[in-house]
């Protein structure tokens, strides 16, 4: 049998990846299916075949980033087992912060800014795959008595909201100064409800991820008015 010359998996590999780097570059609603033809090499029939349209490329780009997330954290889980659920939770926080393909997936979202649709879709997919797990080792701190609470479900969605899109300078726009004063909002607000899993070193590191994204924004921004 003689083998395919095109490989379907590294075809749609090849449209997503040159063209979250298009969205990078030039901002969701400037990039074209042309400029997606052009920058992966190939054909448009070749991508419509795989993509409907810019908005599918975008999700599937975004569902690829939270589907790595999963995986980071059910990896993570293995390689902390001993530690108490909070430790767990704070740990989770940490290599999300250290990993570079949650950084480049925060340029994408902040290009999309001005298409609330697309954001929309992914707030729901990211609550969709990671608050079930985060409510599993919430429920796991209440019965090792590292956390106390009687909403465990509602904390990891209020947390993952609250950190993941509150906290983020271009979905709400503001300054550095805000971004931390929400931070430590978050902070006392998870510990009054019995989550004290936000630590002030925590804080630090988001401020640091924040400011190279904020930077990233600003010249993202820069370039394209």
């Amino acid at each position: 049998m003689m083998p395919r010359k095109n490989n379907p998996k590294e075809t749609v590999e090849r449209i997503l990846t040159a063209s979250l780097e298009l969205f990078c570059e030039k901002g969701f609603d400037k990039t074209s299916m042309q400029d997606i033809v052009d920058a992966s090499d190939i054909s448009k029939g070749a991508i419509f075949y795989h993509f409907n349209s810019k908005e599918e490329i975008f999700n599937a780009g975004m569902e690829k980033y939270l589907e790595h997330k999963k995986q980071l954290m059910s990896q993570l889980f293995v390689e902390i087992k001993g530690l108490t659920a909070k430790e767990k939770l704070k740990s989770l926080i940490e290599k999300s912060l250290a990993d570079e393909e949650d950084f480049e997936a925060n340029k994408v979202l902040a290009t999309a800014i001005d298409s609330p649709h697309l954001l929309l879709a992914i707030m729901r997919g990211g609550l969709k795959k990671s608050a079930p797990l985060i409510a599993e080792i919430i429920r796991e701190g209440v019965a090792d008595g590292s956390i106390t609470t009687e909403f465990p479900d509602e904390c990891a969605e209020v947390f993952l909201l609250l950190y993941n899109y509150w906290c983020e300078p271009y979905i709400y726009e503001c300054d550095l100064p805000t971004i931390y004063r929400r931070l430590t909002f978050l902070q006392f607000l998870m510990k009054q409800l019995g989550v004290d899993i936000i630590t002030d070193e925590i804080i630090t590191a988001s401020m640091k991820f924040t400011e190279n994204l904020y930077r990233e924004v600003i010249k993202w921004t820069a370039q394209n008015q």
